[in-house]
Parts: C-alpha cells; sequence; structure tokens
C-alpha cells in the first residue's frame, strides 16, 4: 500500500498544472487510487461564485480558498456528489504523504524529544502525556476523554495549580490536529503543555497563568488520522477519521441541520464541553497561516466581531514581531473573518460558542500540513507568546460571583449584555461557584442578571477595558415559587445545610422537630423541588417525636443542578438549596 501511494505521488506531482484540464477520466481515475488506498482525495477547482462554493461546502470538505481557487478533500460518498456538479478538477498529492525524512520520536535510544525538532509515535505520544503528570503530579494530571473508532486515547493534559481540586477560575481549553494531516500543532501543544510546567516556578507570568486558569490542553484531537499510516509515523497522514469524516464539519449546525452521522471523536469533544465550562478555545489547524474568527457559518457578524478582531490582530501581531519576513500574512494579514473566507457548516468553533456560550477561534498555524519536523522549533519560536497572550484573556472582561440573596449559596445564572448580546452570545455562570466570566471590547456595558426562581437584576453602565478585569459580584432574590420560605420560626425546629454540598450522588439532610401537640407526635414532610418549584421527590412524609433526624438522599437519577429541600411541621415550613454536581 506505501509503494502504490509513493508512485502515485510521483506521477501527480509530475502531471502539468490545470484546473480546466478536459482529461477527466484520467483525473477521476487517479481519486478513485486516493479512495482506495486512503479513503479520501485531495483536489482542487475553479469556481467564480461565491454562492456556489458556499454550496459545495456542504457536499465536500473545502480545505481553502484563494480567489477563484478551491481546494477540497472528498471521502468516496462526497466525492460522488461533486462529480454530479461536472466541475473540471485536478487530483492533487496529498498533504499528509511525504518523502522527506520525517524524524520520529519513538521514547528510546538516544533521541530526545525535548528538543522538539522530531513527531512522536503514538505510543510515545501516550507516554509523554503520562510523564506530565508523573513528573508535575500537583500541577498537571492526563484525563482520557474517550477512545476513538480504532481504540486511540484522545487525551487531555489539565494544568492548574490546584489540579485535583476544583476552583472559582476559568476554565481554558487548546487542541490541534483534529484534521489528522495538519500535525504542527500536536507538537507545539506538546511543547506548550511541558513550557507551562517546567517554567512554573522560574517565570512569573507562566505561574499567573497556572494560578488564575484551569487550562486544558489536547495536543490530538483526531489521532487515528494522524496515524492512518501506523503507529511508528505520523507520515501518511489522513484529514478524515477512520470513517473518513472530517470532524471539523461534523458537529451540530448552528445555521441548518447537520445530515452527517455524529462521530465518536466528536462526540467525545461534546461531552467534555458538556462537563466542563470553557470560558475561551482554539483550535489549531494547518494549510494557511492565519487566525480565523467567527462565524464560519453566517455572513452577519458576531456579537464580540471588535472583540474578536482585536485578540486576533493581537495574535498575528506578535508572531509579526518575532517570525521570519511572510508568516502568518494570509487574507487580512494574519487574521479573517470566517465567512469572508469561506463558508462552512458543522464546524467545532461555531459550535462552542453558539451551543457552550463559549469563545473559540481557528488558528491556522502552518501553510505546510505536514511540516519537516526540523521546521518545528522555529514555528514554536514564532508562536508561543501569542499562545500565552491567547490563554491569557480567559481573565479579561467583567466577572464576578452570582449568589442567592438569602442562603448566599452559588447560582447558576445567565448574563447578558442588554441590546448588545445576539446569536446565543450571552455567558452562563457556573453551579459550583457561581462565578461569570464575560469578556468584552473596551466600553460600557448594560448587564442583565437572570435565574429561574428568581428576580432578574441589570445593572447599568459598568465599565471594561482592554486587557483589564472588572470585578461586579451579585446578588439575586429568590421568588416564592411554590416554596414556602419563613424567617420566624422556633428555635427547636431547625433544618440544617446539608452536607456534603455540592455533592454527587448521595447527601445527608439533618433537621429538629419540635413538640407540637399533645401526643409529641407530629406530622413531618420532607421534599425535594427543582429550581422551578417542581416536587422531584418526597422524603418523608411521617408523624415524628420531637428530636433529630437525619436522612439520605441518593440522586442518582437526577441531573446536575440547584435544589431546594422543604422542611414542615404543622404549620411550620423551612427551606433550604443544595447543590448536585455531576
Amino acid at each position: 500500500m506505501k509503494k502504490l501511494i509513493l508512485v502515485l505521488f510521483v506521477v501527480i506531482i509530475s502531471y502539468p498544472y490545470s484546473t480546466n484540464t478536459q482529461d477527466l477520466p484520467a483525473e477521476k481515475q487517479k481519486a478513485q487510487v486516493y479512495l482506495l488506498s486512503k479513503g479520501e482525495v485531495y483536489f482542487s477547482f475553479e469556481v467564480f461564485d461565491k454562492a456556489r462554493i458556499n454550496e459545495l461546502s456542504n457536499v465536500i470538505s473545502i480545505d481553502n480558498v484563494d480567489g477563484h481557487l478551491v481546494f477540497a478533500y472528498a471521502n468516496k460518498d462526497e466525492f460522488s456528489k461533486f462529480l454530479n456538479y461536472s466541475i473540471p478538477f485536478k487530483v492533487l498529492p496529498h498533504p499528509g504523504d511525504v518523502d522527506f525524512d520525517l524524524k520520529m520520536f519513538d521514547g528510546t535510544g538516544e533521541s530526545n524529544i525535548m528538543e522538539w525538532d522530531a513527531y512522536p509515535t503514538y505510543e510515545a505520544y501516550v507516554a509523554m502525556m503520562n510523564q506530565f503528570a508523573a513528573t508535575y503530579p500537583n500541577l498537571c494530571r492526563i484525563v482520557n476523554a474517550g477512545t476513538t473508532i480504532q481504540g486511540r486515547q484522545i487525551l487531555f493534559a489539565v494544568i492548574s495549580d490546584n489540579v485535583s481540586t476544583q476552583e472559582a477560575e476559568p476554565k481554558f481549553m487548546y487542541t490541534s490536529s483534529m484534521h489528522g494531516d495538519e500535525t504542527t500543532g500536536y507538537v507545539l501543544m506538546l511543547r506548550l503543555i511541558d513550557y507551562l510546567l517546567s517554567n512554573y516556578t522560574a517565570i512569573q507570568s507562566v505561574s499567573s497563568l497556572v494560578n488564575g486558569i484551569e487550562i486544558w490542553i489536547n495536543p490530538l484531537a483526531n489521532p487515528d488520522g494522524t496515524y492512518h499510516g501506523g503507529n511508528s509515523t505520523v507520515n501518511g497522514a489522513t484529514r478524515n477519521n477512520a470513517n473518513g469524516y472530517d470532524l471539523n464539519r461534523n458537529f451540530p449546525g448552528v445555521d441548518g441541520v447537520n445530515s452527517q452521522p455524529l462521530q465518536t471523536e466528536t462526540q467525545v469533544f461534546m461531552n467534555i464541553a458538556s462537563q466542563n465550562y470553557f470560558r475561551l478555545s482554539a483550535n489549531f489547524h494547518g494549510g494557511a497561516e492565519v487566525v480565523n474568527y467567527p462565524w464560519d457559518c453566517w455572513q452577519r457578524l458576531a456579537a464580540d466581531n471588535n472583540w474578536w478582531v482585536r485578540v486576533s490582530r493581537k495574535y498575528a501581531d506578535t508572531v509579526h514581531a518575532y517570525c521570519a519576513p511572510g508568516y502568518m500574512n494570509d487574507l487580512d494579514n494574519g487574521i479573517t473573518n470566517g465567512y469572508a473566507w469561506y463558508y462552512v457548516r458543522g464546524c467545532r468553533q461555531d459550535y462552542m460558542i453558539y451551543y457552550r456560550h463559549g469563545r473559540e477561534s481557528t488558528i491556522e498555524i502552518s501553510s505546510t500540513k505536514l511540516l519537516p519536523p526540523t521546521q518545528l522549533p522555529a514555528l514554536w519560536n514564532y508562536n508561543y507568546r501569542s499562545l500565552l497572550n491567547y490563554i491569557e484573556q480567559s481573565l479579561y472582561g467583567v466577572n464576578g460571583a452570582i449568589t442567592d440573596s438569602v442562603t448566599g449559596l452559588p447560582l447558576k445564572a445567565k448574563v447578558t449584555a442588554v441590546g448588545f448580546d445576539i446569536d446565543s452570545s450571552e455567558v452562563y455562570s457556573d453551579s459550583l461557584f457561581g462565578k461569570y466570566y464575560r469578556m468584552a471590547i473596551q466600553g460600557n456595558y448594560n448587564l442583565m442578571f437572570t435565574c429561574p426562581g428568581y428576580n432578574s437584576k441589570t445593572i447599568s453602565g459598568i465599565s471594561v477595558k482592554n486587557d483589564s478585569v472588572t470585578t461586579l459580584n451579585v446578588q439575586l432574590r429568590p421568588l416564592i415559587n411554590g416554596i414556602t420560605i419563613n424567617h420566624n420560626l422556633p428555635a427547636e425546629f431547625r433544618l440544617y445545610q446539608n452536607y456534603p454540598n455540592p455533592f454527587n450522588p448521595a447527601t445527608t439532610i439533618k433537621f429538629d422537630v419540635p413538640a407540637l401537640d399533645r401526643n409529641n407526635s407530629t406530622l413531618v414532610t420532607l421534599v425535594i423541588y427543582d429550581i422551578l418549584g417542581k416536587k422531584s421527590e418526597e422524603l418523608l412524609n411521617n408523624y415524628l417525636k420531637s428530636g433529630t433526624y437525619e436522612i439520605n438522599w441518593d440522586s442518582k437519577n437526577y441531573s446536575s443542578g440547584v435544589y431546594y429541600y422543604t422542611l414542615s411541621a404543622g404549620d411550620l415550613t423551612i427551606t433550604k438549596k443544595l447543590v448536585l454536581i455531576k
């Protein structure tokens, strides 16, 4: 198979280039060879109508648009649909097949990955990730988020000063190489993990990031694609996963239904995103050199377009200050609005913003997809300052804690910039600490805080400065929503705060019952309500004598969130709040 691919590569590079070739049967034959050997074909064609490019983007996986010239990938079914358009095309050498010396690090012998001029084998990659946690157990833990179709691990390095403890700080995420043949970011992310850990005590700016942010880094999002040629080499890498799907076209559509079957790797990332509220993230690609900001699917601009332009410009301009001439100057000198470049449905960037209420960009880090490994150190030197600056942005803007004005417990609330937010750009506080983070361009904002079961509150004229933080803590007053809260109660009637709280999956509720009638026995009820006041479960409905009691609530059948528990005895009622975290 490898010999077949090499022969095909030599034939294709010697073929005269013309997208208007009339020898379509020969091009179709070349395409079939790639489809049989790799499961995908890379090709180009010309289109002079942007609307037609948008239409084709829902048929094939467009990779780049340079004027009227379109570069694309397709699996067997996609290519068959493309042929129905009768557009002349040219089959190109696959970017994942290279003929230069591809230095690989396997963890043995005298090779040293810390020179960062080699790609790791798959086994060496897994070993490296685990070694980070073993070397820095107080700063790093490894999360195996799930396995791919072929059983390879999708790994995250989680970096924080208290890495095993949930803290009231934003979560940030970097991932790379969801297109398996775009490998530059793969090595750069491994090096970033090492840089943050090894310099934690040496560089103040690094310790500030690690102390203030929970940083998640996934160097390799599509290991089946990257190691399509086998675990010992990245040569032969494919864009798509093992099923032949482009993972960056596979997320739930924002502007319409995505007809692709949801892939295992996509579901893994959706699960991670649902379990962790990433306030800011980026995913690294190759094939161009540009910071791509939202939207990819909508022509209209994002609510935070000015903020995105500034953050993207800062990334590119910082790179320009340290790179060789000509690097990262594609499109608008290194930045672009995604839709202005070309339309994409089902990308992760738009999914993370619209469905997860975070902020994400797509950073194309190298025009050559499978870069010669000797060039990797230079790309690191060009980019690492920008990588750190981008992480730091998650600390800026307006942030604070939203709590219940009665109990002081944290609330999961919606934070809306009135007259500003559109297209799901509002953010939410987390239910564990009530912390919210609203990154924004410099200006004055009116923020509205809303939570089911609570009176909303709007605070006007909040000043935000670039690269700075405005702290605003907010208390919301609960509504009476089928739940009675009585603050004038006899001392003998007590409902204690449950413990632990927050909890998962069980918690203990303790209470004192007074003697309210001559028989020293009182009808006592203990009921769990959800945040809207709907009864979830009745834990107790019985006559009790005066005394102290404890009841355990097992919440295995309930989802994460805020609940109330109400104790009633005679005419006396008292309510407290508990928080379930799963």
